[in-house]
Parts: C-alpha cells; sequence; structure tokens
C-alpha cells in the first residue's frame, strides 16, 4: 500500500489526527526556539522547569493548551489556533508528519517507541 493510500485510509482517524497536531505543534514550537536562539535547556529555565520537562513535551506527550501557552510566553510568542479543513486550504505542515503514516502501517508492532522529539 502506497503512502497516498495510507494517507487517504487514516486521514480522519483520531489518533492519525492527534498525532499530526502533536507533530505540527513540535516542529513549530522547535522553529521558534531556532529563531530565538535558543536550546531546550535555556527554553527550560526560561520556564521554570527541568530540561526532562522539556524532552517529555517534545516526545510526543499529551501536553495542554495551557503548558503550550507557558512555552510560548517563555519564547515571548503570541500565538493562535487555526482551524482549517485540509482539503479545501492549502496548509504548510511539519515536513515529518508523513511519518504518521509509516506509523500507521507498523501499528500492530505495538512494542515500537515512536517520539516526535523536536
Amino acid at each position: 500500500m502506497s503512502l497516498r493510500d495510507l494517507r487517504e485510509k487514516f486521514k480522519y482517524d483520531e489518533e492519525y489526527i492527534y498525532y499530526g497536531l502533536m507533530f505540527d505543534l513540535s516542529y513549530y514550537l522547535k522553529q521558534f526556539m531556532l529563531e530565538k536562539g535558543l536550546n531546550k535547556k535555556q527554553l527550560a529555565e526560561r520556564m521554570g522547569v527541568s530540561p526532562a520537562y522539556i524532552t517529555k513535551i517534545f516526545s510526543g506527550e499529551n501536553i495542554s493548551l495551557k503548558t503550550v501557552a507557558k512555552i510560548l510566553s517563555a519564547l515571548e510568542v503570541d500565538a493562535g489556533i487555526k482551524i482549517i479543513d485540509r482539503e479545501k486550504v492549502e496548509y504548510k505542515t511539519a515536513p515529518n508528519r508523513e511519518l504518521l503514516n509509516l506509523m500507521k502501517e507498523g501499528k500492530e508492532d505495538e512494542g515500537k517507541t515512536f517520539s516526535i522529539a523536536a
């Protein structure tokens, strides 16, 4: 089955959407960190948390909007959420989002570890 077929098959799957959002969030937060010239340790210092906590955030852990707001505040970035139908509007997702298709293909192997680390 091709990647295009997999994407079509799972595009409305709740888990696919969730991990896609996490990929996008991780990617764009990492981009803001790079623009600000910060690494994870420096971000942790600004947030008053441990570097391990930052790693946990970027590893695909379910995080709240409050945590996202705390990260954006530490990065001195004000952001918003725009929900769009990607079938109707051209939208640039995180470059590594296509990996979701590969994850779905191997889903039956529950022993795999999967990370979206930035």
